[in-house]
């Protein structure tokens, strides 16, 4: 037996607060057994089929259930070594596909497929500059009570030095059940979801990239919403009591582009994430020496002359 799971929490299978999101699956997996050989004449049997587990955009561990509501998953069993056929026939693979972020557990607690730890990149600068960075997995709604990939994406925030939070310019949609998310309403709901988990993260310095710049009416709709991500904190207020976060991100810059298609802008912000960084080290480096002056004056402070 295998667990298919889209989140991390002492093993145990956690729901939505929808209940209709399904965040882990438990099922039978098996591969095939080799087919016998034929030792009178150096026959050798057929490979047993293998269990492929593959992710693939657009399918929900729901949906794996309706194909398959057995959730029994066999490959072939090899072909036996006969006097005509020296050489068994293979038995065939059999593949699962399964939601990206996915982790395959085993029955002994071991992870045998580990996509929601982040893809660590490293930007590279023509003065030989470099800057790591995190890819985390996506972030839904909920994530603060460890729904979806939940705390297993929010842990590594924690150690970034830059929030570069990218919001699709069509907004998103969780699942058919779930509401149509606008481009806004994404940038909210994150705030949100930071807030919950970890006030403080809110601290961090914070970029906002509007991607998919490319799409039919895009600019259109930027030119709707760019003032209001700009400026937050005017436009939560509107929203209901439970995705209005008390604390919002203060971007220092709001940045639309095609990462697929605007190399030009992809180069831009590359440089602008570097010239934040270098900024916000710099503010630091200065903090910290006005506090250590600050500590030094006061221990030399020396006493006036006493009166005897």
């Amino acid at each position: 037996m295998v667990f298919l799971t889209r989140m991390l929490k002492n093993g145990r299978r956690v729901r939505s607060s929808r209940g209709k999101f399904i965040d882990s699956l438990r099922i039978y997996v098996r591969g095939g057994a080799g087919g016998m050989g034929f030792p009178k004449y150096g026959g050798i049997g057929g490979k047993g089929g293998s269990v492929i587990v593959v992710a693939k955009e657009g399918v929900t561990l729901k949906s794996l259930i309706t194909r398959n509501p057995t959730k029994r998953f066999i490959a072939e069993n090899g072909g036996n070594s006969h006097k005509n056929r020296i050489l068994g026939e293979p038995g065939a693979d059999i593949t699962i596909q399964v939601p990206p972020g996915v982790t395959v557990w085993n029955d002994f607690g071991q992870v045998l497929v580990t996509t929601v730890m982040p893809n660590i990149g490293v930007l590279e600068y023509s003065d030989h500059r470099q800057i790591t960075m995190a890819d985390l997995p996506g972030l839904i709604e909920g994530a603060h009570m460890n729904i979806g990939m939940g705390h297993s994406f929010l842990k590594h925030v924690e150690r970034t030095k830059l929030l570069l939070l990218v919001a699709d310019i069509q907004g998103f949609q969780l699942g058919p059940q779930f509401p149509n998310r606008s481009c806004l309403d994404t940038v909210v709901l994150l705030n949100k979801e930071l807030e919950l988990y970890q006030d403080d993260l809110l601290d961090k310095p914070a970029m906002l990239v509007i991607n998919k710049m490319d799409v039919t009416e895009a600019q259109f709709k930027y030119d709707e919403v760019k003032d209001k991500l700009r400026h937050l904190a005017d436009v939560v207020g509107e929203y209901p009591e439970e995705l209005r976060p008390e604390r919002v991100l203060n971007f220092t810059e709001v940045i639309a582009i095609s990462a697929d298609k605007d190399t030009r802008g992809v180069e831009k912000l590359k440089h602008r994430i570097r010239d934040e960084l270098d900024f916000h080290a710099a503010l630091q480096k200065k903090d910290l020496e006005t506090e250590v002056i600050a500590t030094l004056r006061a221990q030399m402070n020396p006493k006036g002359p006493q009166m005897l």
